[in-house]
């Protein structure tokens, strides 16, 4: 076996092979022998570095953190301006040399140490970020009223990524990365047309009524899988047992497998509600037909504003590949569909002269990418409403980066 000349080299190519392994098939299904295999050790060998799996995810996560901040750092070139700064960073993030995707999946899984560490570094990134956006804005080259919300709807873009981008699809990397630099600087409202005023929010009542109206049985189940479904969110697979759930739902572990005879089933459950919640909202949306801008800013509002209702969580979807194959293709099916749905929506709205011809795949990709990790970012983090996120979420997508100079 090789052993590298600095033991710091070693640890840092164990990092690189973990990361590129959790990356592939998840926190939950990479083994610390899979590891130590992919680096040419025994399983021993790791414990040198790293006190157990936990450890070694921990520092996959930091350094997934300094990746990140050397490379805002990087691009802060002096003497250009904020947009094209963010812009270098954007598209160096994306680009195809080494490894480049970082997962910040089920981050409250690890000891609360830990987890209180990763989440602080990535607001100090996000801040980072928010800083160059600040100096975008001071040199008209950018226009954003929230800095720091920007940089989170940027950071949750790019880590999301991973999880759909396809070396096998229809586009190349390069134009991938050009179609998400495009919509992240121009936005997808044509440039010429004025933007409309925000609408007022429409009522969360039909939601809150339908889900009141269960009866008894099923209410207790249901508010069972949003207990679930909130730990899956923020501690993945991994970090959530039926055990855990019985306790959180105040249920006896016999209470749960009645239901569920296995974590994969219940996940599968809850995804299932996540996905019913955003087609109800969709078809909530086409009773009012809304035009493209109203309808894209009251989509964002209504995911992020019945997160904390009993219609909640907001599901995340980075725990699919812990499901069985049948399952998870299944599953990606019936998410595609949905998808497709918003993307013929896009492809309308640029026939009528509202959106620009953007690639509507990447476009529902990017709007996607922004709220995915809301419940992750904002767990405890109550700066804003639920409203005031979604609201610059939605003119990040609609308007882009770049000031609308010449409005009609």
């Amino acid at each position: 076996m090789q052993v590298a000349a600095d033991p710091t080299d070693r640890a840092e190519e164990i990092l690189v092979s973990a990361s590129r392994l959790f990356a592939r098939h998840s926190y939950a299904n990479v083994t610390m022998e899979q590891v130590a295999a992919s680096v040419q050790a025994v399983p021993g060998a790791l414990y040198h570095y790293f006190r157990d799996k936990e450890d070694l995810i921990f520092h996959c996560y930091l350094r997934g953190l300094a990746i990140y901040r050397h490379e805002i750092e990087a691009a802060a070139e002096p003497g250009i301006d904020g947009l094209e700064i963010i812009r270098r960073f954007v598209r160096g993030r994306l680009r195809p040399e080494g490894q480049r995707m970082i997962l910040f999946s089920d981050i409250d899984a690890l000891a609360a140490p830990y987890s209180s560490e990763v989440h602080a570094k990535r607001w100090q990134n996000a801040a980072l970020l928010a800083d160059i956006l600040d100096r975008g804005v001071a040199d008209g080259s950018i226009a954003c009223d929230e800095p720091q919300l920007t940089a989170v709807a940027l950071i949750s873009i790019l880590d999301w990524v991973p999880f759909w981008l396809s070396e096998r699809d229809y586009y190349t990397r390069q134009q991938a990365i050009d179609a998400i630099d495009d919509i992240i600087t121009h936005g997808v409202y044509r440039r010429e047309i004025a933007l409309p005023k925000m609408p007022e929010p429409l009522s969360l009542a039909p939601f809150l009524e339908a889900r009141a109206a269960l009866n008894k049985r099923a209410a207790k189940f249901d508010r069972m899988l949003s207990i679930a479904s909130d730990s899956f969110n923020r501690r993945g697979a991994s970090g959530t047992s039926l055990e855990s759930i019985a306790v959180d739902a105040g249920m006896t572990r016999a209470g749960i497998y009645y239901h569920f005879s296995e974590k994969e089933s219940l996940l599968l459950a809850c995804l299932r509600r996540g996905l019913a919640g955003e087609v109800s909202i969709r078809e909530h949306l086409q009773e009012h037909s809304l035009g493209a801008f109203d309808h894209i800013v009251q989509r964002i509002r209504l995911l992020l504003m019945l997160h904390d209702t009993p219609c909640g969580p907001k599901a995340t979807y980075h725990n699919i590949n812990y499901l069985n194959d049948d399952d998870r293709k299944a599953y990606v099916g019936d998410v595609l569909a949905t998808i497709r749905q918003d993307q013929n929506s896009y492809q309308r709205w640029i026939e009528e002269g509202r959106f620009r011809r953007i690639d509507t795949y990447f476009a529902e990709r990017i709007l996607t990418g922004m709220g995915h990790w809301y419940p992750i970012w904002f767990k405890t983090r109550r700066d804003w409403s639920p409203a005031e996120i979604a609201d610059h979420f939605a003119r990040l997508f609609l308007a882009g980066l770049k000031p609308r100079r010449h409005p009609g």
